[in-house]
C-alpha cells in the first residue's frame, strides 16, 4: 500500500510538529509514526456514502435492521478500518500503487493501532454545513509554541485535503493515521517495472507431496494433447491445489513431448495488462525495440512464431479483479487465445474462466477437496507420523474437520511435526484458522489460509459479506437454495446477484443445488464476520416452520437429511420467540422423527439437547420424556443393557413428579426390551403391570398395546393358541377406541402367527387385510411390511414370481420413505428368494448388498444375519474357506450383541456344523452340533432347534460307525 508523506507537498512551509487548521478543522500536531522518517505518510480518503458503513449516510439498507447506528457498533474496529480501507482503495481518484499484502497482513494481525500516529480533529457546529453542501475550504498551518512565527497563520492555497470528501461530519473526533508494516513508501506516480527475476522467484516448483489428483491429471493431459487448440481452466476456491494441478500437468512427459517449453507465470504480481505484457516479453526473453510498443513486439512474435507455446497464468484473478482493468485484461487474454501457436492454462478463483474463450474446465466445474485417503497419506507424507490405526482416525477425524482441503492439511501437518494430534486437536477447537498458518513465514496465500481466504473477502461489497457471514452460521449450508434462500432470508436484497459474487470469488460453491463453504472458509467467516442479529432472527423463524411441517410429514427423510446440522445448531443456539421452551420442543420433535426414520444417532443427539434445555426451565415430565425415548433408541439398536438402564431411570423420574402415564410407558417399552433378550417371564411381568396403570388412567390405546405385545411373546414361544386370543383382545380393544393403526397392528402379527404355523391361505388372507387397512390411513411403513410378510410366504410356497415381485413392491415403498431398515430386509429375503432358485450368485450380491444397508445403521443383529445367509450361500458354492468365514463373522457379531441371542447363533452353529459335515471334519461338526444343541437348550423355550441339533449328532454317530 502506498502513502503519500506531507513532506512531498510542494509547500515548504509545512513541517514536522506544524498544526493545521482548515476553516473550523483543527488536526494537532504531527509527529512521525514509527518506521517513517517524516511525517506518517498521509492518505486522503473518499468518504462516500454508498460504501463507509461507518457514517450516518450509509445507504444500504440493513433489512429489518432499525437503528444502523446499532448495527454499526456491532462490528469490530478492525472491521470498520477494513470497510474504510476498501473504499478508500476503490474510489481513490488518483492513480496510487498499493502493496495490497502488507494492508492483509497487519489488518489480520490486528496491529494498527500499535503504529499511529494521532490527529486531534475538531469541527465547530457553525461551519458544518459548509462540508456538508461540499464547499471549498482552505487551509492553514499554525506553527507550534515556540516556533520563529507564534500565532501566525499562512494560507496554503495547494493543499486540498479531503477535497473530495462531502456528505459528512466530525464530532469530538480522532483520526489515526496508520503505518502499514511492510508497504512500499516509493512515490506512487510510477509503477514497477516486472523483470525476469520477479517471475523466477515468484514462480514455485513442483510439488514434492501431490496425492489423490491422478484422475485430474490424467484428464487434465489428455485435454492439452488433443490434435488442435485447446485451452485449460484450473478452477476453485484459494488453497485447493489449483498451482500444484498446473505444474504436475504440464510437467507430463506427454505435455513437454507437445510443449518443449511451457511459461509459467505469476500472475498476483501482474496486476493488469500492462503487467501481462511485461510478463509474456519477459518469459519469452523478447527484446524492446525503438520505435515499437510491448503490444507489437509481443503480437509480432506470436504471429510469426510456429513453436507450440504453452503459458500457465496462475492465480489470473489478481490482473481479472483489479481496480477497473477487467474490460482491458479480457481484450487482451482474447487476443492471446487468438494466436494459433499459444495454448493457455488459467488457474484461478470462481467458477468460469476468463473472457469470451472455449475453456476446458478441468474437473466437474471446480477442483474438489482430496479424498479422506488421499489427504490421510498427504498428513502422514507432511508430519511424518508413524502409521498406526490410533494415528490414522486422529488423522481423519482432523481432516475432516478441514474439508480435506490441501493447503489447510499441509499447514496442519508442519504444525503436527512439533506436537501431538492429541494437542493438535485441542488447539483446533480452540483456535480454529488461526493455527493454519506456516510458522515464521510472512503470511501470503500458500502460507496462511486467513491470508488466503481474506483475499477473497476484499473483493465483496457490504451486503454480501453479511450474506456470507450468514451462511458461515449454517453447516449444511442452504440445500436447494434457489428456492430456500429466499425463504429462509427475505430481506436479502437482491439475492442471487450477491450469491454470484460470492461464487465467483469461491467463498462459497454450489453442490447438488445447495450452496455451502469449505469449513475453513466457514470457521473464518464465522469468527471474523459474524451473522447479523437480524438474519440469525430469520433463520430461526425458517427452522421453526421446517419442523413444524416436518412434524405433520409422513415422509419427512429427505428434508431432515438436508437440513441436520443447520437444524441442530439453530435450536441447541435458539434465541427467537418462544425461548428455550419452543427450542426443547423442536429438538425433541425432531428427535423424534429421526427415531421413525431409523437415523439414531441424530435422534439421540436432538433428545438428550432437548432433555438439558427441558431441565434449564424445570419442565421434569418432558425431560423424563426424552430419556424414555432415548431408552427407546437403545432397544431398537439391540442394546438392550442400556437401554433398560434408561428406562429405569426415566420411569424413576416419572415415579418422583407422579406422572401414572410416564410409568406406564416406561414399563412397556422395558417389557418390550426384555422380549426382545428372550426374557419373556421378565416382559411379561413388566407389560402387565403397564397394562394395569393405563387401564387405571383410562388409556385403552396404551393398555391394547401391552396387549399385542403380550401376544407377539406367546408367538414366539410358539404359544400359538394364547397368542392368537391376547391379540384378539388387543384388537377389539383398539376398535373400541378407533385406533385403526393398532387394529392393522394385530392383524399383522395374527397374519405371522398363521404363517409360522404354515397356515399360509389365511396368512395371506390377514396379510391383505392388515395391508389395506395400513393403506387407507397412510401407513406406508405398515404397508411395506406386510408386502415383506406376504413375499416372504410366496418364497416358502416356492411362488417365486410372486414372491420377487411382491418384495420389489416392498422395497420401492420402504425407499420412499426412507427406511432403511426395511429396504436392507426386503433385499434379504429376495437374496434368499434367488438361493431357493439355486441363483446363488445374484443372491449372495443382495445379501451382500443388505449387509452394506445394516451397517450404516450399525444394526449389529441384522448384520450377523446376513452374514450368516453369506455363509449359507457360500456352503452352496462350494467356497469353504469363504463361508467358514461368514460364518465365524456372523458369530462375532452376535456376540457384540449384550445379551446372547440364543436363536440365531443357535442356528449359525447349526449351519457351521453342517460346513464340517460337508467338509468332512466330522470331529468339528459334532463340537458344532453340540454347541448348537447346548445354546439353544439353555434358552429353555426353543425346544424344536434342540431336537434338530439332537438329530444331527446322531447322524454324525452313525457316519463314525461306518467309517469304522
Amino acid at each position: 500500500m502506498s502513502r503519500r508523506n506531507l513532506s512531498n507537498i510542494p509547500d515548504p512551509g509545512v513541517e514536522e510538529g506544524d498544526e493545521i487548521t482548515i476553516s473550523g478543522l483543527t488536526i494537532g500536531r504531527l509527529e512521525p509514526a514509527e518506521g517513517f522518517s517524516s511525517f506518517a505518510g498521509y492518505r486522503s480518503y473518499v468518504f462516500r456514502d454508498k460504501r463507509s458503513s461507518a457514517f450516518e449516510t450509509h445507504q444500504y439498507k440493513y433489512g429489518r435492521v432499525g437503528d444502523r447506528k446499532r448495527f454499526v457498533e456491532r462490528r469490530s474496529p478492525s472491521q470498520l478500518d477494513f470497510v474504510a480501507e476498501l473504499s478508500s482503495r476503490e474510489d481513490q481518484a488518483s492513480n496510487e500503487d498499493e502493496d495490497e499484502d502488507a494492508m492483509i497482513v497487519d489488518e489480520l494481525d490486528g496491529d494498527r493501532a500499535n503504529n499511529s500516529a494521532t490527529f486531534n480533529v475538531s469541527l465547530d457546529s457553525g461551519e458544518s454545513d459548509d462540508w456538508k453542501n461540499g464547499q471549498n475550504t482552505g487551509a492553514s498551518i499554525h506553527t507550534p509554541k515556540g516556533s520563529s512565527s507564534p500565532g501566525q497563520q499562512q494560507n496554503i492555497s495547494k493543499v486540498n485535503l479531503f477535497r473530495d470528501a462531502q456528505g459528512f461530519q466530525f464530532h469530538n473526533s480522532v483520526m489515526n493515521n496508520y503505518a502499514i508494516v511492510g508497504a512500499s513508501e516509493s512515490p506512487t506516480t510510477s509503477k514497477k517495472k516486472i523483470t525476469y527475476d520477479d517471475i523466477h522467484f515468484a514462480t514455485p516448483p513442483p510439488p514434492k507431496i501431490f496425492t489423490g489428483r491422478d484422475d485430474l491429471v490424467n484428464e487434465g493431459v489428455e485435454i492439452l494433447c488433443r490434435r488442435g487448440q485447446h485451452h485449460l481452466a484450473i478452477l476453485g476456491p484459494g488453497g485447493i491445489g489449483k498451482t500444484s494441478l498446473a505444474l504436475v500437468i504440464s510437467n507430463q512427459p506427454e505435455v513437454q513431448a507437445k510443449f518443449p517449453r511451457f511459461h509459467f507465470l505469476p500472475c498476483d504480481i501482474l496486476e493488469d495488462q500492462n503487467g501481462l505484457i511485461q510478463g509474456l516479453i519477459q518469459v519469452l526473453g523478447l527484446k524492446m525495440q525503438e520505435g515499437k510498443s510491448q503490444h507489437n513486439i509481443l503480437y509480432e512474435y506470436l504471429q510469426i512464431n510456429h513453436n507450440p507455446l504453452l503459458f500457465i497464468l496462475d492465480n489470473f484473478e489478481t490482473p481479472w479483479n483489479y481496480k477497473d482493468a477487467r474490460t482491458d485484461v479480457k481484450h487482451f487474454i482474447e487476443k492471446i487465445a487468438d494466436f494459433s501457436c499459444v495454448t493457455l492454462i488459467v488457474t484461478m478463483r470462481g467458477m468460469e474462466g476468463p473472457g469470451d474463450i472455449a475453456w476446458q474446465i478441468l474437473g466437474e466445474s471446480q477442483i474438489p477437496t482430496l479424498s479422506m485417503e488421499a489427504a490421510r497419506e498427504a498428513f502422514y507424507q507432511v508430519s511424518r507420523k508413524i502409521k498406526t490405526e490410533d494415528n490414522s482416525g486422529k488423522i481423519d477425524h482432523l481432516n475432516e474437520q478441514l474439508d480435506c482441503v490441501p493447503l489447510a492439511i499441509r499447514l496442519i501437518a508442519q504444525l503436527a511435526k512439533k506436537i501431538s494430534l492429541e494437542n493438535l486437536l485441542r488447539r483446533w477447537n480452540e483456535l480454529k484458522t488461526k493455527i493454519l498458518s506456516e510458522s515464521g513465514a510472512q503470511p501470503g496465500k500458500l502460507t496462511n489460509v486467513e491470508f488466503s481466504i481474506e483475499l477473497s473477502v476484499r473483493l465483496l461489497d457490504p451486503a454480501a459479506k453479511d450474506l456470507l457471514g450468514a451462511l458461515s452460521y449454517l453447516p449444511n449450508g442452504v440445500p436447494n437454495w434457489n428456492q430456500t434462500l429466499s425463504e429462509m432470508l427475505p430481506d436479502v436484497p437482491d439475492p442471487e446477484i450477491k450469491v454470484f459474487q460470492l461464487l465467483d470469488c469461491s467463498l462459497v460453491l454450489e453442490k447438488s443445488e445447495a450452496l455451502m463453504m469449505l469449513a475453513p472458509v466457514r470457521e473464518y467467516i464465522a469468527a471474523r464476520y459474524s451473522i447479523l442479529d437480524f438474519f440469525r432472527n430469520q433463520i430461526e423463524i425458517f427452522y421453526v416452520g421446517i419442523t413444524e411441517m416436518i412434524s405433520s410429514d409422513s415422509k419427512p427423510g429427505e428434508d431432515l437429511e438436508l437440513h441436520t446440522l443447520n437444524l441442530f445448531k439453530t435450536f441447541s443456539q435458539y434465541q427467537g420467540q418462544g425461548g428455550q421452551e419452543k427450542a426443547a420442543l423442536c429438538l425433541q420433535t425432531l428427535g423424534d422423527k429421526y427415531y421413525y426414520v431409523d437415523q439414531y444417532s441424530n435422534a439421540a443427539k436432538f433428545l438428550t439437547e432437548a432433555r438439558v434445555k427441558f431441565q434449564n426451565i424445570n419442565n421434569e415430565y418432558q425431560a423424563a420424556n426424552c430419556l424414555q425415548q432415548m431408552g427407546d433408541i437403545h432397544r431398537v439398536q439391540s442394546r438392550y443393557n442400556e437401554a433398560i438402564a434408561i428406562l429405569a431411570e426415566a420411569k424413576s423420574r416419572f415415579e418422583q413428579i407422579r406422572s401414572e402415564k410416564g410409568i406406564a410407558d416406561c414399563l412397556r417399552s422395558l417389557g418390550e426390551s426384555y422380549r426382545m433378550q428372550g426374557k419373556y417371564n421378565e416382559a411379561t411381568v413388566a407389560l402387565s403391570e403397564a397394562r394395569v396403570l393405563f387401564q387405571s388412567i383410562g388409556n385403552q390405546g396404551g393398555a391394547a398395546a401391552c396387549l399385542g405385545s403380550q401376544g407377539d411373546i406367546y408367538r414366539m414361544q410358539s404359544k400359538y393358541s394364547e397368542a392368537t386370543e391376547t391379540l384378539l383382545q388387543a384388537r377389539v380393544l383398539y376398535q373400541s377406541i378407533g385406533v385403526q393403526i393398532g387394529t392393522a397392528e394385530c392383524l399383522h402379527s395374527q397374519g405371522n402367527i398363521d404363517r409360522m404355523q404354515g397356515k399360509y391361505s389365511e396368512a395371506i388372507e390377514t396379510l391383505s387385510e392388515a395391508r389395506d387397512l395400513y393403506q387407507s390411513i397412510g401407513s406406508q411403513g405398515g404397508t411395506a411390511f406386510c408386502l415383506l410378510n406376504l413375499g416372504d410366504i410366496y418364497r416358502q410356497q416356492s411362488k417365486y414370481n410372486e414372491a420377487r415381485e411382491t418384495l420389489s413392491e416392498a422395497r420401492v415403498v420402504y425407499q420412499s420413505i426412507g427406511d432403511q431398515r426395511g429396504t436392507a430386509e426386503c433385499l434379504k429375503v429376495l437374496g434368499q428368494t434367488l438361493e431357493d432358485q439355486n441363483q446363488l450368485d445374484e443372491a449372495l450380491s443382495l445379501i451382500h448388498e443388505a449387509y452394506a444397508i445394516h451397517s450404516t445403521i450399525n444394526n449389529v443383529r441384522e448384520m450377523g444375519r446376513c452374514l450368516h445367509e453369506s455363509g449359507v450361500i457360500y456352503r452352496k458354492m462350494g467356497q469353504y474357506e469363504l463361508a467358514k468365514q461368514g460364518f465365524t463373522d456372523a458369530l462375532g457379531s452376535f456376540s457384540q450383541l449384550q445379551s446372547t441371542d440364543h436363536y440365531y447363533m443357535g442356528w449359525c452353529l447349526y449351519e457351521f456344523g453342517l460346513l464340517f459335515k460337508d467338509m468332512g471334519e466330522f470331529t468339528e461338526a459334532r463340537k458344532k452340533f453340540q454347541e448348537a444343541r447346548d445354546l439353544l437348550a439353555s434358552h429353555g423355550e426353543l425346544q424344536d432347534g434342540v431336537e434338530t441339533c439332537e438329530e444331527a449328532l446322531e447322524e454324525m454317530e452313525s457316519l463314525a460307525e461306518v467309517a469304522q
